[in-house]
C-alpha cells in the first residue's frame, strides 16, 4: 500500500506543476518508489515464481506457496501454466491484491491461450503461418492473443520463437518455429511482437542466441551451437535483431552452450555475461527486459546449483529470473552477493527499475485487479476461430501428388489408417469422424483404422489393406518436451513403405513435423498440415476433399527435391 500511495501523489504533484512527458513521469514515479526499496525488496522484483494454476482453492498448496512468497518475500512476478481462465483470473486478482508492488503476470501462449488454459483459443503452429508466407495473418494472431491476455490479466507472453528451425532432427523447435531462413522468421516474428505489443502486451522474442540449429532439447541437456561469429551474425542472429529493431520489450535467454563467445563450456547463455551483457545489450543494442528460460530445465540445473544460478544470473545481465529452483534460494544467494561486494547495488537497481517501468507503463499502479466480466465473451471468440481457419487453411502444403490422389474422388473406396503418437486422442478422432461424414457426402466408401503408439502387427493392416486402392495414412506426432524426438517410430515407417511394396497407393497427411516425409519419400502423396489444432485438422481434411483449394509453400527444405518454397497448387474441387 505504501508504493501506491507514493504513486498516486507523485500523479497528484505532477499534475499540480504542469504535464510533463509521460516517460519522465514513468522514471520520477520509479525511482521515488525505489527509493523507499530495501535491497531484498529490489532483489525479489528479479523473482518469477511459477503456478500450476488447476487449483484456485485458498488452502492449494500452490496457492499457498505463491501467497507466502508474495507477502513474505515480495516476488515480482508469477507465470501460469495450467487451469481455465476463471481459476487464472480469480488467483491473479487475489495475488495482486495482497501484493504491494504489482506482480508481473507471465504465460506462454505462443499458439494461443489454449496452449494452458482448457478454454482458451489455439492457432495453428508457427511453421502454419510461415507456409501461408502472410504476415497479416501473424499480426492478427499476435493481437488476438494480446487481447485474450489483457483479459486474463497476462502483461508478458514468452513469444514468438524466433529461432530458425534449419536442423531437421531438431527434437523441441520444429513446428513451433516459422521456418528454416532468417527472412521468413524475421518477417512472421516482428509482425507478431507489432500485433501484441500495438495492445499493451509484452512480447518476448526466444530463444536467444538462437535455438533451431540443435539435436539436443535443453530440457534434458545443454546443447552446443558450435558457430562462428560470421555464421551467427548471417543467421541465428538476424531474427532476434530484426525483433530488437521492430521494439520487442523482451527478449528470452535459451540454455545453449556457444563455446565462440563463452569459453566455459558448462556456462549456457543464460549465465553467461558474454552473451547477456556484450553480445545482447553492448553490440545488439538490447535495453528491454532479460529474461532466463525456465529455470528448472536439466540444461542449467545438472552443473551449477540454485545459488549459484542466481548470482550468475545476475552477473550476466538477467533481469528476470524464471522459475528458480527455491526463490528464497535465490534471493539469499544474490542478497549474500551484493553485502559480499561481488555484486554491486547499483546492478540490482538497473534490473528493479527496468521491471518497475515495466510495470507502470503497464498501468499496473493505477489498476492492477481484472474486470472478469470480459471473460466469457472475449476468450476463444469467434473472431480467433475465424482467424485460426484462415491460417489453417492457407497453410495446406501440397508436396507431392503422383496419380492425382488429392483431392479424394467420389464413388470410390479408401482405407484410412490413423496413427496417432500423442497421448491426446481428440485430434484422431476429430480427423476420422469428420473424414467419414465428408467421404458420406461424395458417395465414396471407407474403412476407418487407427493406430495409437504401441505395439501393432504390420500383417493385420497389410491384410485390411488388400481390398483398397488406395491408403490415407494422418499422422499424428507433436514436439513434446523431453521426450527427445519429433519423428515417428521405425516400425511405423515399415507399415508405410509395406503397404508401398503391396502396390498401394498411399497418400500422407503429417499433422505436425513436416520432415516426416524423408522416412517414406516414395509414398504417392503427401501433405504438411504443420499442426493438429482443430482448425488444421479441419483443414486438412477439406484439402484432401477438394472442399479447398491448396496453396501453401514449405517453409523449410524436406530433401534436395523438396526445398523451401515448394508447393504444388491445386484449386478448389
Amino acid at each position: 500500500m505504501k508504493y501506491l500511495l507514493l504513486i498516486f501523489s507523485v500523479v497528484l504533484v505532477f499534475g499540480m506543476c504542469g504535464e510533463p512527458k509521460r516517460n519522465e513521469i514513468i522514471e520520477d514515479k520509479v525511482k521515488l518508489v525505489m527509493e523507499k526499496m530495501t535491497l531484498r525488496e529490489k532483489i525479489a522484483q528479479m523473482i518469477i515464481s511459477h503456478s500450476e494454476g488447476t487449483d484456485g482453492s485458498e488452502n492449494s498448496s500452490d496457492f499457498l506457496r505463491v501467497k507466502d512468497l508474495i507477502l513474505k518475500e515480495k516476488i515480482g512476478g508469477v507465470i501460469f501454466f495450467k487451469g481455465t481462465s476463471k481459476i487464472q483470473t480469480e488467483m491473479t486478482n487475489r495475488w495482486q491484491e495482497i501484493s504491494q508492488i504489482p506482480l508481473l503476470i507471465s504465460a506462454d501462449y505462443e499458439r494461443g491461450t489454449g496452449m494452458r488454459l482448457t478454454d482458451g483459443s489455439i492457432f495453428p503452429n508457427n511453421m502454419a503461418l510461415g507456409a501461408t508466407d502472410n504476415e497479416k495473418y501473424s499480426y492478427e494472431m499476435g493481437k488476438i492473443i494480446a487481447e485474450e491476455c489483457r483479459i486474463l490479466g497476462v502483461h508478458q507472453n514468452y513469444a514468438p520463437v524466433m529461432d530458425i528451425n534449419n536442423n531437421p532432427k531438431n527434437p523441441i523447435i520444429n513446428v513451433r518455429a516459422y521456418g528454416d531462413n532468417a527472412e521468413i522468421v524475421s518477417k512472421m516474428g516482428t509482425a507478431f511482437i507489432k500485433g501484441m505489443q500495438e495492445v499493451g502486451v509484452i512480447a518476448t522474442a526466444k530463444h536467444f542466441p538462437g535455438h533451431g540449429d540443435t539435436d539436443i532439447d535443453s530440457h534434458n541437456d545443454l546443447p552446443v551451437l558450435p558457430f562462428d561469429m560470421e555464421r551467427m551474425n548471417n543467421l541465428e542472429l538476424k531474427p532476434f535483431q530484426s525483433s530488437i529493431d521492430a521494439g520487442v520489450k523482451s527478449v528470452m535467454i535459451a540454455h545453449l552452450s556457444f563455446p565462440e563467445l563463452e569459453k566455459n563450456p558448462k556456462v549456457p547463455s543464460s549465465l553467461s555475461k558474454s552473451i547477456v551483457n556484450d553480445l545482447l545489450i553492448e553490440k545488439m543494442g538490447f535495453n528491454g527486459l532479460i529474461v532466463t528460460d525456465a529455470l528448472n530445465m536439466s540444461g542449467i540445473t545438472k552443473n551449477f546449483s540454485a545459488e549459484e544460478i542466481a548470482v550468475m544470473c545476475v552477473e550476466a545481465g538477467i533481469d528476470l529470473i524464471l522459475m528458480p529452483v527455491g526463490e528464497i534460494k535465490a534471493i539469499n544467494a544474490i542478497e549474500a552477493a551484493v553485502k559480499s561486494g561481488s555484486i554491486s547495488e547499483e546492478r540490482i537497481d538497473v534490473s528493479c527499475e527496468k521491471i518497475l517501468r515495466a510495470k507502470n507503463e503497464l498501468g499496473l499502479f493505477e489498476k492492477k485487479v481484472i474486470n472478469t466480466e470480459f471473460i466469457d465473451a472475449g476468450i476463444n471468440s469467434e473472431k480467433a476461430r475465424k482467424l485460426a481457419r484462415e491460417i489453417a487453411d492457407a497453410s495446406m502444403t501440397l508436396v507431392k501428388n503422383n496419380n492425382d490422389i488429392i483431392p479424394l474422388k467420389n464413388n470410390k473406396d479408401y482405407l484410412v489408417i490413423s496413427i496417432n503418437n500423442t497421448t491426446d486422442k481428440n485430434p484422431s478422432t476429430r480427423f476420422l469422424d469428420g473424414l467419414g461424414t465428408k467421404m458420406q457426402a461424395i458417395n465414396s466408401g471407407y474403412k476407418m483404422l487407427e493406430i495409437e503408439s504401441g505395439k501393432f502387427e504390420i500383417e493385420t493392416f497389410i491384410n485390411e489393406a488388400q481390398d483398397y486402392e488406395t491408403v490415407i495414412i494422418p499422422v499424428f506426432s507433436k514436439v513434446v518436451h523431453k521426450s527427445g524426438t519429433v519423428g515417428i517410430p521405425d516400425k511405423q515407417v515399415e507399415l508405410i513403405i509395406k503397404l508401398i511394396d503391396a502396390g498401394k497407393k498411399v497418400a500422407i497427411i503429417s499433422f505436425g513435423n513436416p520432415y516426416l516425409l524423408k522416412g517414406f519419400s516414395v509414398v504417392d502423396a503427401y501433405i504438411a498440415a504443420y499442426s493438429d489444432s482443430p482448425a488444421s485438422v479441419e483443414a486438412g481434411i477439406k484439402a484432401l476433399t477438394g472442399e479447398i483449394g491448396i496453396s501453401g509453400k514449405l517453409p523449410v527444405t524436406i530433401s534436395d527435391e523438396f526445398k523451401t518454397g515448394f508447393g504444388i497448387k491445386l484449386e478448389k474441387k
